[in-house]
């Protein structure tokens, strides 16, 4: 994908894999890898985050090219395609916040971890 796209600008959402967040040309939100296209017109964008987002951007820069980061074969977390966030629901969603079931329990450990990429996304939304 990069080789065939050289000039291409690649925009990452943070939780992306480090091999790709280390080569971005922008790292943020939905709305900021939006504004960021918005902001550049024109040109090639390499997407690390659900394709879903690819119609968002065409619409807000309809002049410019844009492509799914590459899926993966072997299973692994793909930048394109996320199963995990695939399982969530709208009804999922909404008897958690009425019942705030199920219980997530999680260990400290991972719940320190956790915090470090949501930390990230916050600083970067007040950019």
């Amino acid at each position: 994908m990069f080789h065939e796209h050289p000039k291409a600008k690649i925009i990452a959402h943070p939780e992306s894999e480090p091999h790709i967040l280390k080569v971005a040309n922008y790292i943020g939100s939905t709305a900021g890898m939006i504004n960021y296209v918005k902001e550049r017109g024109m040109g090639e964008y390499i997407v690390a985050t659900e394709a879903g987002i690819l119609d968002d951007m065409k619409d807000a820069v309809p002049e410019a090219d844009f492509f799914a980061a590459p899926i993966r074969d072997d299973n692994s977390c793909a930048c394109s395609e996320c199963a995990n966030m695939k399982l969530n629901t709208l009804e999922k969603l909404y008897f958690f916040m009425l019942e705030e079931q199920p219980a997530i329990k999680l260990d400290k450990r991972v719940m320190r971890k956790a915090l470090v990429p949501i930390h990230l996304m916050l600083e970067i939304s007040k950019m």
